[in-house]
């Protein structure tokens, strides 16, 4: 994974190998692998890192919290943070906000060796709550669905994943939490709202699925726009009602559907 190419000395001042001081080395070797991907030779107790070569040693003193702080990237906070924890390492400081444009927080490795984590600071993202009856029957529903997972489960509240992204939560619209109800009984439910969920690459899949489950189908697979009317989406669609009788529209990735001319 290194930058260099084989046989090819890193340039002046680039940091050309890291030596990690560790205590057990295999336990410091799952912790990197886990939390930051390296890949890892243990019977050499070495690894290689984007742009990077080195191994841990018992010859070495964990650092603590003198000398250097190694800053390593990542792409999520909260994912990468519960690696952290899982893996025999320890967040030590509140995530601190740098100049709007990257996450700064300081952990400690199984040795005990000070280290810090950036992520690059993100936008707003849409992270969609709806109000359901039976929160495990519907996260199964959208898990057999679009091939979710749960993140959470339980009769009360549900997030569901793509890969690490959260796409979908789930409310039992009795629970009241400390905010109270998220919805008007009264209500009709989702008036004027389409759950809209595009880019799914395995649509001819997933419209077999929406016929195992027996959904409701709205409007049947269609192009849009309709053929002839040129190719902004270019994708076809199928809308279908959910457990709740929210609109869920699925639609292919855009282009799917190009048309000739």
């Amino acid at each position: 994974m290194s930058d260099n190419h084989p046989g090819q000395h890193p340039p002046q001042g680039q940091l050309g190998y890291l030596q990690i001081p560790a205590r057990d080395i295999a336990q410091s070797a799952a912790f990197y692998e886990q939390v930051f991907g390296w890949q890892v030779e243990l019977s050499y107790g070495s690894f290689e890192a984007p742009g990077l070569i080195g191994q841990w040693s018992t010859d070495l003193t964990p650092g603590g919290h003198s000398g250097p702080v190694l800053w390593f990237c990542a792409d999520q906070l909260l994912p990468t943070l519960d690696r952290v924890e899982r893996s025999g390492g320890t967040v030590t400081s509140q995530p601190q906000l740098d100049q709007g444009e990257r996450w700064l927080v300081e952990i400690t490795d199984p040795a005990g060796n000070r280290l810090g984590v950036v992520v690059a600071a993100g936008s707003a993202q849409p992270q969609t709550m709806i109000a359901v009856s039976d929160v495990p029957a519907a996260s199964r529903w959208y898990q057999e669905l679009f091939g979710w997972r749960s993140d959470h489960g339980g009769p009360h509240y549900e997030r569901l994943l793509s890969g690490d992204a959260l796409v979908l939560q789930l409310h039992n619209r009795e629970t009241e939490h400390d905010h109270g109800r998220i919805s008007d009984p009264t209500s009709t439910v989702g008036n004027g709202v389409l759950l809209w969920f595009g880019e799914v690459a395995d649509f001819d899949d997933l419209v077999h699925r929406v016929e195992q489950l027996g959904a409701t189908v709205v409007k049947p697979v269609h192009r849009n726009p309709p053929s002839g009317q040129g190719n902004g989406p270019g994708h076809r669609e199928i809308w279908l009602r959910d457990l709740d009788d929210y609109t869920v529209v699925a639609a292919s990735p855009d282009g799917e559907a190009y048309e000739l001319g």
